[in-house]
C-alpha cells in the first residue's frame, strides 16, 4: 500500500507540513474489507500533531508521538492507517 502510493503520501505530507508549519502524519482513511492499493482522494488527511487528538486519542501511547518527534518532514513521511473500527497503524518511510 504504502509503495503503491508513495509518491501521493509525500505529497500531501509535504503540502500539509507546508500549510501547517507543523509536524503530523498523512492520514489513510482505510475499509476493512478493501484490500485494494488503490487510494481515492477522501482517503487522505493531513493532520499535525495539534489536532490529532480530535481523531487518534491514543496517538501518545502507540509509539506515534514518538515517531513525529524524530522524523524530519524534508526527507520522510509518516503515515497513519485509520480503520473504520478504531485501530491505527503508523509508519515512517524516506521520501523517493
Amino acid at each position: 500500500m504504502i509503495e503503491a502510493n508513495a509518491d501521493k503520501i509525500s505529497e500531501i505530507g509535504d503540502r500539509g507540513y507546508k500549510n501547517s508549519g507543523e509536524k503530523g502524519t498523512v492520514v489513510l482513511l482505510r475499509q476493512l474489507e478493501n484490500n485494494s492499493t488503490e487510494l481515492e482522494e477522501w482517503q487522505f488527511q493531513y493532520r499535525p500533531m495539534s489536532s490529532l487528538d480530535s481523531m487518534l486519542s491514543d496517538w501518545k501511547q502507540m509509539k506515534l508521538q514518538e515517531m513525529l518527534i524524530t522524523y524530519n518532514p524534508d526527507v520522510s513521511v509518516v503515515c497513519t492507517f485509520l480503520y473504520p473500527n478504531g485501530a491505527h497503524t503508523s509508519y515512517h518511510f524516506g521520501k523517493v
